[in-house]
C-alpha cells in the first residue's frame, strides 16, 4: 500500500502542514519542504531576506562627519591594493618560472608567466591571480 492521499506531514521551512504527496527537495535548503517554500511563494522567506539586507547596514562601522563617496573609493581602492600585495608568487631562481600559491585553495604549483601555463590551478582549477609586480621576471 502506498501513501494515502490525505495524509499531511509538517513543513520544516515554514512551519505549515501540507499534503505528503507535494513535498520537495529544495537544492539551497537541502530539506524536503512544500510546494509554497519550494516555489518561494511563502512570507518567511522575504522576511529573511529583508533581515538579511538590513543585517549589513547595521554592521557597516560608524562614519566620522564628512564622509562621503570620495572616502568610500579610497577605502575600498585600499582594500584591493592590500589583496593584490599578498605574496602569490614567489621566483625560482635560475628560471623563467615563479612558484604560485593558489588563493582559493593554497596549493602550490609551477607557474610560467611568459607562456601562461597553466591557466587555471591544477587543484581546485580556479584562475590564477594576474602577476603584476614585474619584479619577479
Amino acid at each position: 500500500m502506498g501513501i494515502s492521499g490525505n495524509a499531511k506531514a509538517l513543513c520544516k521551512n515554514c512551519g505549515c502542514y501540507a499534503p505528503a504527496d507535494q513535498f520537495k527537495l529544495h537544492f539551497t535548503l537541502k530539506q524536503m519542504v512544500c510546494n509554497s517554500c519550494y516555489t518561494g511563494k511563502n512570507q518567511k522567506d522575504d522576511k529573511k531576506k529583508s533581515e538579511g539586507a538590513a543585517a549589513p547596514v547595521a554592521n557597516t562601522p560608524a562614519r566620522p562627519k564628512g564622509w562621503d563617496k570620495d572616502d568610500d573609493y579610497l577605502e575600498k581602492a585600499s582594500r584591493v591594493r592590500k589583496q593584490e600585495n599578498q605574496n602569490h608568487f614567489t621566483k625560482i631562481p635560475g628560471t623563467d618560472q615563479v612558484m604560485c600559491n593558489c588563493p582559493n585553495c593554497k596549493y602550490q604549483f609551477r607557474y610560467d608567466p611568459y607562456r601562461k601555463v597553466p591557466n587555471a590551478c591544477p587543484y581546485c582549477n580556479a584562475g590564477i591571480p594576474r602577476l603584476k609586480t614585474f619584479n619577479l621576471l
